[in-house]
């Protein structure tokens, strides 16, 4: 118990709508280890307000907050060429928040860990949580409430990072049922169930793989750990019971590894007869006819690939751990076991030509997915191997932070990369491209949620080669 009661302030502070609002759960998180810790504490989501800055000055001035934690969910929007940077909608927030309060800020959440130096010393916080914060948080609260100065321990390592101090725990937590689950009360679950169809739940944390481009194992660790399927079907059966809330989203960055305990989470969901429909991230390598067979039985009405590339070339290049076999089989498995499916594509890596840009497309053509969801251009972060390779190739300089989104395009494409998907995506219904605005219309895709539909909207799609309007 810390020596005494701080008031603490939680700040969802993501407001991307697109291609939906996605629930706070790391900020649900961090709630319940604060109450559990013995804190008072409020929270605030700017997601769906229109006077963000009203909203935070009002909560300062009744809460007065001893401390306010920030939570980080993205840098920006990763799409390219059309982007959005939330950097500066950070700093104002910071700023705001300074301007009217004498509280202590920690910032936290995946935007934060995939730099955690670079943006605590812009931010100008007092402290960040690098990685998982249910060990850390409660500690780094523990230290301000007996006025202790944040310093390394056997069980966490602070370094300077500006005028604040970075904190992370010693070692990842292993059995993440110790998490408990997120306080998700304290967020309007019905208004982010309405408007972006689905709740979102988390089962397992961490990536043995080691794609050129990707930060999940920065952010969530090499090693994977998981929840039992019993505590995860747990949350979903009480909030289904209580909230009425049937369609969720598995945001794990590999639903399907290890197999076994996907496998688990179905039959577990089948045994209590849940009335849920479901769908996940899943890897094109790792599938077999029992697992679709217990997902389709399950409540799963969708499944997005990580697929990247078709091209043998690209998917070596990309350190990809399929090969375009895996992606035939498990693209006829899902349309045998009637399972819509999406491959989400990235064009434009080391190595892209012309030619295998071609073969990646004649392939999508061939497996006939419900979607594709192509993007073009790869965002540079800092602790990939995308960085050696845009050094190389003169695309950065060594001294660039990458705090605002930078994007590697191999240099043999650049402008005719976008156009040549832009002008595939056009022609084909089931194509969608973030970067140029195809088929990502905030306002239609929001219409569509006001019907009523729930579920990944892109389900609505159908493989055609006819040209559509935009949408």
């Amino acid at each position: 118990m810390a020596s005494r009661t701080l008031r603490v302030l939680l700040i969802s502070a993501n407001t991307e709508k697109l291609p939906d609002p996605v629930f706070p759960i790391g900020a649900a998180y961090m709630a319940a280890v604060a109450e559990r810790a013995g804190h008072e504490v409020e929270t605030l989501d700017l997601c769906f307000l229109e006077q963000a800055e009203a909203a935070v000055e009002e909560k300062l001035r009744m809460f007065a907050p001893d401390v306010v934690g920030i939570s980080l969910r993205n840098l920006d929007s990763t799409s390219y060429p059309d982007n959005t940077s939330y950097i500066d909608d950070y700093r104002a927030l910071v700023d705001a928040i300074r301007s009217r309060s004498d509280a202590k800020l920690v910032l936290g959440g995946a935007g934060l860990t995939v730099m955690p130096e670079n943006i605590l010393r812009l931010l100008g916080a007092e402290a960040g949580v690098a990685g998982e914060g249910e060990q850390a948080f409660p500690w780094i609260l523990e230290r301000f409430a007996a006025g202790l100065p944040l310093e390394s321990t056997p069980e966490f390592g602070c370094t300077r990072a500006g005028d604040g101090v970075l904190v992370s725990a010693a070692t990842r937590i292993k059995h993440l049922d110790v998490t408990g689950i997120p306080m998700r009360q304290r967020f309007d679950m019905e208004v982010y169930y309405e408007r972006g169809g689905a709740l979102n739940i988390q089962t397992k944390r961490g990536c043995m793989f080691e794609c050129v481009f990707c930060s999940y194992p920065l952010i969530e660790g090499s090693k994977v750990r998981m929840r039992t399927a019993e505590s995860v079907v747990d949350e979903i059966q009480a909030i289904r019971e209580e909230h009425g809330i049937r369609h969720w989203f598995f945001v794990d960055n590999i639903f399907n590894l290890p197999m076994r305990h996907a496998k688990a989470i179905c039959e577990e969901i089948v045994r209590r007869e849940l009335d849920v429909e479901w769908s996940g991230y899943l890897n094109p390598k790792f599938i077999d006819d029992e697992l679709c067979a217990l997902m389709a039985r399950s409540g799963c009405k969708a499944i997005e690939f990580g697929t990247d590339a078709g091209s043998a070339t690209m998917i070596e290049n990309l350190k990809k751990e399929f090969d375009a076999e895996d992606l035939r089989r498990t693209s006829r498995l899902c349309h045998e076991h009637g399972l819509k499916f999406c491959h989400s594509l990235i064009f434009g890596g080391p190595g892209e030509t012309e030619a295998t840009v071609e073969e990646t497309i004649d392939l999508m053509d061939e497996l006939q997915p419900t979607a594709v969801i192509a993007m073009t251009g790869i965002r540079i972060l800092p602790g990939t191997g995308m960085v050696d390779i845009a050094l190389r190739d003169g695309q950065i300089d060594p001294d660039d932070d990458l705090v605002y989104p930078r994007f590697y395009i191999a240099p043999t494409l650049q402008g005719d990369l976008i156009s040549r998907i832009e002008a595939h995506a056009r022609s084909h219904a089931n194509w969608i491209v973030p970067g140029k605005s195809i088929r990502t219309n905030v306002e239609i895709l929001q219409k569509l949620r006001r019907r009523k539909i729930k579920g990944q909207l892109w389900r609505l799609l159908r493989p055609s080669v006819e040209s559509t309007p935009n949408a």
